[in-house]
């Protein structure tokens, strides 16, 4: 008698069906290409509840999608995703047989108990041949498998539905640990103009709560059934990213026939926070005034110049009140846009004014990579002055985490490693152009350090507000 193993349905698994077309195959360079993309975006506190996310091929749609991935709360244990059919006609909101999903990063469990509780309700069906083919669903995946720890999903195609009854069946399967993914793309081949003005007017739609107003999407139903459940648990809309294929791709053809994405979170509504980890005195400190600006760099220009000159520093008078605070503070000396000098204090550990007398003296005269500033030089120097927020220390759960939330441009970053340590000011990060890896690899080499140091290193951030003569 010969003996076999009987699958049943908990042990059926959906195999990827655009693995190794719309994203890359082997799981190496697709978890690299995900953890890049969300490097591009930063956290957000309050979390998302629901994301409206594209599901085009990745090289197209990889960035704009990882805004969102990298917005969501990284303790999210079940994520409910909302598609369009492609493939195979859906009226109702179709569910899969399988028990898994799988992707190159490995196998992620179907929440059957949510199914269950769903297909009560008539407007849900079992259908696994509509979910065989179909990428809306599938390419969310590697997104959430970076992004998250152990979860569970429930895969709907929704389409011929009421957004209201379909949100009405939807909700009690939301928890505070439960994410909400509506897969869509915006305007297909439109030129570039067309499908900016298209895309803006569908966006607007979905940021004001027109549920009823005109939305170009092949995701269109999943779109209203997230704008639904949205009002539902009172989430405002917000967007955080909209480009064209040919926006995030030339490479691949004209404008003359885009596909248009965007990515938009709902959150809870109120004043939206920092992310975990900001401090928040950096968002709640008011700006210099425009008066103490002048103040501070006319102090800092003739100190430049005496320092070359004749040594002798100014001594000033009627000092600013603020400037007697203990501030960090760079000051910065650039010729035709090229860097000549630039020396400061991260910690406050002298008033403002007097640090900025002493950073613009040592910046011309005592900046290891540059000769001294010679008088002949002085008419082609500009001078810049950054006043920094105390640092904060920046908690992390790995590099992906860390990553996410930075703000290019916005945080100044420190790393330390043993007894090793650099910083970057948030002006750096334009000559790295808001990539979040080389800017921190740069760092890391600044320092002394390997380049993938920043990994494992402490990190602080701060702010600051930079002015210029």
């Amino acid at each position: 008698m010969s003996l076999f193993n009987c699958a049943t349905a908990d042990d059926s698994v959906r195999r990827p069906a655009v693995a190794g077309q719309f994203y890359p195959g082997d799981s190496a360079t697709l978890r690299h290409d995900v953890e890049r993309y969300i490097a591009g975006g930063s956290a957000l506190t309050p979390a998302p509840r629901i994301i409206i996310s594209p599901h085009a091929g990745y090289v197209f749609s990889g960035p704009v999608a990882g805004k969102g991935f990298a917005a969501i709360d990284s303790n999210v244990r079940t994520v409910v995703l909302l598609g369009p059919p492609h493939h195979i006609a859906v009226r109702g909101i179709a569910v899969p047989e399988a028990a898994w999903f799988e992707t190159p990063l490995g196998k992620v469990a179907v929440d059957r108990e949510r199914l269950q509780k769903l297909l009560k309700n008539p407007m849900a069906y079992k259908d696994d041949g509509a979910h065989g083919p179909e990428h809306s669903l599938e390419v969310q995946i590697p997104f959430l498998q970076v992004r998250l720890g152990s979860f569970k999903i429930v895969p709907l195609l929704v389409n011929d539905v009421d957004p209201q009854k379909a949100a009405d069946i939807i909700v009690p399967l939301i928890d505070a640990r439960t994410l909400v993914v509506a897969s869509s793309d915006f305007s297909h081949y439109l030129s570039q103009a067309e499908a900016r003005r298209e895309d803006d007017a569908s966006i607007a739609s979905i940021l004001e709560g027109r549920g009823e107003a005109s939305i170009d999407a092949c995701g269109e139903m999943p779109i209203r059934v997230a704008m639904a459940l949205a009002k539902k648990m009172g989430l405002s809309p917000k967007l955080l990213d909209k480009r064209t294929s040919f926006e995030t791709a030339p490479q691949y053809g004209p404008g003359d026939r885009v596909v248009g994405y965007a990515s938009i979170v709902f959150l809870p509504s109120g004043v939206e926070k920092p992310a975990v980890g900001a401090a928040p005195q950096e968002r709640d400190k008011g700006g210099l005034s425009p008066e103490v600006k002048g103040f501070l760099l006319t102090l800092a220009r003739q100190s430049l110049e005496a320092s070359v000159k004749d040594g002798k520093l100014p001594e000033p008078k009627d000092i600013p009140a603020s400037t007697r605070e203990n501030r960090g503070c760079f000051v910065t000396l650039t010729v035709n846009g090229e860097l000549r000098g630039c020396i400061g204090y991260i910690e406050p550990i002298k008033p403002l004014y007097e640090a900025v007398i002493e950073n613009a003296e040592n910046a011309a005269l005592a900046d290891p990579r540059f000769p001294r500033v010679t008088p002949k030089e002085l008419p082609s120097i500009k001078v810049e002055v950054s006043v920094l927020t105390k640092p904060v220390s920046l908690e992390y759960k790995d590099p992906v985490d860390l990553l996410s939330r930075l703000e290019p441009g916005v945080d100044g970053v420190i790393l330390q490693s043993g007894f090793r340590q650099s910083t970057y000011l948030p002006q750096v990060w334009e000559h790295f152009a808001g990539d979040k890896i080389r800017f921190l690899e740069s760092l890391s080499m600044k320092g002394g350090m390997p380049a993938d140091a920043w990994k494992t290193a402490n990190v602080k951030r701060y702010r600051a507000e930079h002015f210029s003569e």
